[in-house]
């Protein structure tokens, strides 16, 4: 099935034959279609508007197909074209498919191939975008639309890869599954999602651990009038509401079998039945769910459908603990004091430089919940204009971070060393200290492991030219 967020481009002269292919295509569920029948515009529709796929005729006036694909295929090789032509010649359709065209049809076409073409085609494409989201160094990473991510705040390599990912999966109808510990941002991240998707409808979230297979039922399919005692009208559930919207189902590991089972049907079916009725009802809902549990253990203790695992996991986001990304932990303390000073109608507080330190070695297996919460209680008790490294360390889940010795000065006999030979001396001591662990060496320096990373292949090439 398609998605409203998925737009099909259809480029013919013939105004009746782009009415026909839109309604076939809509029919199937893509609704978002734009249809050209001046070839001359095709160029600028597609600098102007993001594009799944495109159904192109090859005799046309002006523009002819063929040069439409040749420039689609060299300028926007990433969309997928689908020659529709009345056109049959063996020697037509091996050039076509030269040229890079996806797929080739002689008209009049059969719809079924058509639907199952363009179904091919988008999804093509979005595994092509997931892979290169995926494939991307950290210093090629880039966000098209960081307004998308404003509510999450990050210096981290590893989050801005995960942004690049929803980037490229958002678009796509299939099921999203974001896993991460308790705090990591997962409802961020899936408002994310449904912001990059472009869908016209609703985010409608619902945490879904402790309800029960009726409960379940009933807040996501709704019941007809007199479907139980006291249903004494009708009620819209969370799927109708998030129609062409995205349905976030937080805490889905909690959800029982019986439940599980009708989550299936509706991933699978695209359809669910509302209590009390015997007709299906369609979904134009796009579900993204979310766990700080190992799903796959579930699974094998058998306490998780795998069918419905396999579903969730058409695409899967995973968030890093902030013990990861302790680059975070300045802009994040920033955000925190800024907002509990202004919560308790105090003047700005000022950082003092070692304060961060009394947080550098804690695991917080709380994440960013946790270090907000330790933030708002420093500064709900500081009678200073400062926070220093005693008013975080004193919170109860800090005690047992021993206080670090003041770090010694730095005596420099003689001329200053260049720059780049202490860079090159702390890398290394870092990782002396660590005995190896590129982890542990980052987090020793206050860098990403990724920056790491590139000093030690810049140390190894330079190595060897040396040699």
């Amino acid at each position: 099935m398609g998605s409203s967020a998925e737009r099909i481009l259809i480029v013919d002269d013939d105004e009746l034959v782009t009415d026909v292919f839109a309604a076939i295509l809509d029919d199937a569920g893509w609704s978002d279609t734009i249809r050209v029948t001046d070839s001359r515009r095709v160029l600028p529709v597609l600098e102007e508007h993001s594009v799944a796929a495109v159904l192109l005729d090859l005799a046309m006036p002006h523009v002819s197909g063929t040069e439409l694909l040749d420039t689609i295929a060299e300028r926007w090789p990433e969309i997928p074209v689908i020659i529709l032509t009345l056109e049959s010649r063996v020697d037509v359709v091996v050039e076509c498919m030269k040229r890079g065209a996806f797929d080739f049809m002689t008209k009049p076409v059969d719809e079924n191939r058509l639907i199952a073409s363009v179904s091919h085609a988008v999804r093509v494409r979005g595994l092509d975008q997931e892979v290169r989201a995926l494939s991307v160094r950290d210093d090629e990473i880039v966000i098209r639309s960081p307004e998308t991510f404003a509510a999450i705040v990050t210096r981290s390599d590893a989050m801005r890869r995960v942004f690049a990912y929803v980037e490229a999966v958002a678009p796509g109808p299939r099921a999203v599954l974001i896993t991460g510990e308790s705090g990591t941002g997962k409802e961020l991240i899936a408002r994310a999602v449904h912001t990059a998707s472009g869908r016209a409808g609703a985010f409608v979230a619902v945490n879904v651990a402790g309800l029960d297979d009726a409960m379940f039922s009933d807040s996501l399919f709704g019941h007809r009038r007199g479907a139980y005692t006291g249903a004494d009208s009708v009620r819209k559930g969370l799927v109708e509401s998030a129609a062409d919207g995205t349905l976030f189902l937080d805490e889905i590991g909690d959800l029982d079998n019986a439940a599980q089972v009708k989550l299936l049907r509706l991933l699978q079916e695209d359809e669910y039945y509302p209590l009390g009725s015997d007709v299906p009802e369609r979904s134009r809902a796009r579900v993204v769910a979310a766990t700080n549990s190992a799903l796959v253990d579930k699974v094998e203790a058998g306490t998780f459908r795998r069918d419905l695992y396999y579903r969730l996991m058409a695409h899967h986001a995973a968030l890093p603990p902030l013990r990861d990304r302790l680059e975070d932990l300045a802009p994040l303390v920033q955000l925190f004091v800024a907002d509990a000073c202004a919560a308790f109608a105090r003047e700005p507080v000022r950082i003092a430089p070692r304060a961060l330190d009394a947080l550098l070695s804690y695991g917080f297996p709380g994440n960013v919940r946790e270090l907000q919460s330790i933030v708002i209680d420093a500064v709900s008790r500081l009678a200073a204009d400062t926070l220093t490294y005693d008013d975080l360390a004193r919170h109860s889940s800090l005690e047992p971070v021993a206080r670090r010795e003041e770090t010694p000065p730095i005596i420099i006999n003689g001329s200053l060393p260049r720059l780049s030979d202490v860079e090159d001396y702390l890398y290394a001591e870092a990782l002396r200290q660590s005995d190896g662990n590129q982890t542990a060496a980052a987090r020793l320096l206050g860098v990403s492991q990724s920056t790491l990373s590139r000093w030690l292949a810049r140390a190894a090439k330079s190595h060897r030219t040396d040699a």
